[in-house]
């Protein structure tokens, strides 16, 4: 699968694509506001065996798609739209990039050729997303790409030894 925009294309990950998504995975700052990371090598090369399967799954609902910035033919993030079921008509939404990209709109260039893709090609209703009351960055990507803030889930996720208060954003066909 693939979704190009102006400055980059969206795509099913590839086996080499671990490296690129290694070099920011394994930073601790980067995975500070969710349950996984700081990533090992082995850790990044199983999340992209993962989302490999995960492509070639025969009745297909959740569509994680590799961040490749067109200029630098590089993998600088991820972007995924995800069911529950292959006839569900809400979906989450979940992004990240790579430090060395972000405050260039790269993430809501990604998310919003998403939302074309899940409104126009999976007739979704809902997208939903939720993110760490305090990355502020994410939730200003929500905002930027038309979502609303719906509400404030109190100890939403427990990890890294605390529990986490979440932002809940959707937005509606």
């Amino acid at each position: 699968m693939k979704i190009e925009t102006q400055n980059l294309l969206l795509r099913d990950h590839k086996p080499e694509d671990w490296k690129d998504i290694h070099q920011y995975a394994k930073v601790p700052e980067f995975s500070q506001y969710d349950f996984w990371g700081p990533n090992t090598e082995q850790d990044s090369i199983d999340f992209v065996n993962t989302m490999i399967d995960q492509a070639n799954h025969d009745l297909r609902y959740k569509f994680d798609l590799a961040i490749v910035h067109k200029e630098s033919n590089k993998v600088i993030g991820g972007v995924g739209i995800r069911r529950i079921t292959e006839n569900s008509l809400v979906a989450d939404l979940g992004y990240a990039i790579n430090p060395d990209f972000q405050g260039k709109g790269f993430a809501s260039e990604a998310v919003k050729a998403m939302f074309d893709f899940a409104f126009e090609k999976l007739n979704l209703k809902v997208i939903y997303a939720t993110c760490d009351v305090k990355n502020i960055p994410s939730y200003k990507v929500m905002e930027k790409c038309g979502m609303t803030k719906v509400g404030e889930i109190k100890n939403h996720k427990e990890f890294k030894g605390a529990w986490h208060d979440s932002f809940r954003y959707e937005i509606y066909n």
